[in-house]
């Protein structure tokens, strides 16, 4: 009966609105009103309140409880009075609830996410250590030793001596200098008059070339003998330079061919003026210049020396060169004007071919001997032995050659061994394995990679070894 009463008198309000009245959107809310049982009829009183896009409907006794219940909202572009202000609500501020709402979903999204994946990553390592339990890494390095074994052996034939030949020229790097200097020779005055006749010193000639030429001493020239037949002219020689420094004084003989000082008199030089030079700059040969190419020429010549008795040896043998000294030569020697020098190195050498693989054989089982005797039967060879010679000598047709034998013993940790250590030391805490390892005959060092707080598995196959040698 009352949902009758309410749905007929909220029909009514709504009908007693005007079409101008509905569109108007910016009117604000009439006054409340208040519907009343009518009478006789018991119920309650309904409250309806109008707004400009709203008609809201209250029973009496829930209106303030509904208040307190209402979310605020509007529509975009509404008016929100609050007292005697009215305040404009801009869309930011419209839509500000359901951004807040948003981020508070989306936040929890991410919390659940994180928190999936923690219990998720713990699962999955609690799983990968059941399948694959931590490995504790012991390093070990055994002890060493070197041992070395001088020996003997006749063994091999002797090869024909090789002479190899190698030149190379190169440019000169010292610097010369030459002063300017006169040329010198002799002047000869012959007398023909019957008295003798004096040309003081400083008396100039001059020849065909236009060079004067001064003499240096007096000439006392002995009178002709005319009692012999022919007649014999007094002659005397004395010594003469060029006035001028340099290579044009050096004048050939008789360019001075001419009377002279006196009547009767005539000088001649009968043999060429020499010494005369210009002054200028050359280059020499160094000593350092003959050094630095016997510091390249000698390596090579013994390079090629032994290449070149490779092949007069078989596939199997080696080959042993005896001491051979080079021979250097140069065409030019130091001090010498000259702008290159040719220097030659030349090498001549005999030489041992003998059987490699016979040599080394003898110098292993030497060494083994020696390697068993001095250090037991708990070490092993590393690797292979190295044999060298270091002389030979040749007594009839067979040489006897002088070697020296090296290998390296390590002491052998076997599978056994291995598989003892990781018994006595499982179950220890790490100082304590170290500590016994330390007092294991033939560890020289060892270290293992492993928590200090946590002891080492129990389980043997979580232990592994690394063997350093």
């Amino acid at each position: 009966m009352q949902e009758h009463h309410l749905q007929k008198d909220t029909d009514t309000s709504v009908a007693k609105l005007t079409p101008q009245e509905a569109d108007q959107d910016t009117e604000l809310p009439r006054e409340d009103e208040a519907i009343t049982p009518l009478e006789g009829e018991t119920g309650e009183t309904i409250h309806i309140h109008y707004f400009p896009d709203a008609i809201v409907i209250l029973r009496e006794g829930e209106e303030d409880t509904q208040e307190e219940n209402v979310i605020d909202s509007t529509v975009a572009g509404t008016t929100i009075t609050e007292g005697n202000t009215e305040q404009k609500q801009t869309p930011e501020q419209k839509t500000e609830p359901l951004r807040n709402g948003k981020e508070q979903t989306r936040l929890a999204l991410l919390s659940v996410s994180f928190n999936s994946f923690l219990i998720l990553s713990c699962l999955l390592l609690q799983v990968y250590l059941l399948l694959n339990p931590p490995t504790a890494t012991v390093t070990l390095m055994p002890k060493s030793q070197t041992v070395t074994l001088p020996g003997t052996l006749q063994l091999g034939r002797i090869l024909a001596p090789l002479t190899l030949i190698q030149s190379q020229t190169v440019p000169t790097t010292g610097k010369g200098h030459q002063i300017a200097r006169a040329a010198t020779g002799f002047i000869t005055f012959y007398n023909g008059q019957l008295n003798s006749v004096s040309v003081p010193a400083g008396t100039v000639l001059t020849g065909t070339s236009g060079m004067p030429i001064v003499t240096d001493q007096d000439a006392v020239i002995p009178p002709a003998d005319p009692t012999a037949n022919p007649p014999i002219f007094g002659q005397v020689t004395v010594a003469a330079h060029a006035t001028h420094e340099g290579k044009a004084g050096n004048i050939p003989a008789y360019t001075i061919n001419a009377p002279c000082c006196s009547a009767s008199v005539l000088a001649k030089n009968t043999t060429a003026f020499h010494g005369g030079q210009d002054e200028r700059e050359y280059q020499t040969v160094t000593q350092s210049d003959i050094n630095a190419v016997t510091a390249t020429l000698k390596p090579a010549v013994a390079q090629s020396m032994q290449a070149a008795f490779q092949t007069y040896i078989q596939q199997s043998e080696g080959v042993y060169l005896f001491p051979c000294a080079p021979r250097v030569t140069s065409d030019q020697k130091p001090g010498q004007e000259a702008t290159q020098v040719k220097v030659t190195a030349s090498e001549t050498c005999s030489a041992v071919a003998y059987n490699s693989q016979e040599l080394r054989g003898k110098g292993t089982d030497l060494l083994t001997h020696q390697a068993v005797q001095t250090l037991g039967t708990g070490y092993s060879l590393l690797g292979d032995v190295q044999v060298s010679i270091t002389q030979a000598t040749v007594t009839r047709t067979i040489p006897t050659l002088t070697f020296s034998c090296q290998g390296i013993w390590v002491y052998a940790l076997d599978t056994t061994s291995q598989e003892h250590i990781k018994t006595i030391i499982a179950g220890k805490t790490k100082q304590e394995a170290l500590q016994i390892l330390a007092a294991l005959p033939g560890i020289e060092k060892a270290s293992i990679r492993w928590d200090e707080q946590t002891k080492l598995p129990e389980s043997l196959n979580a232990i592994h070894f690394v063997i350093l040698v």
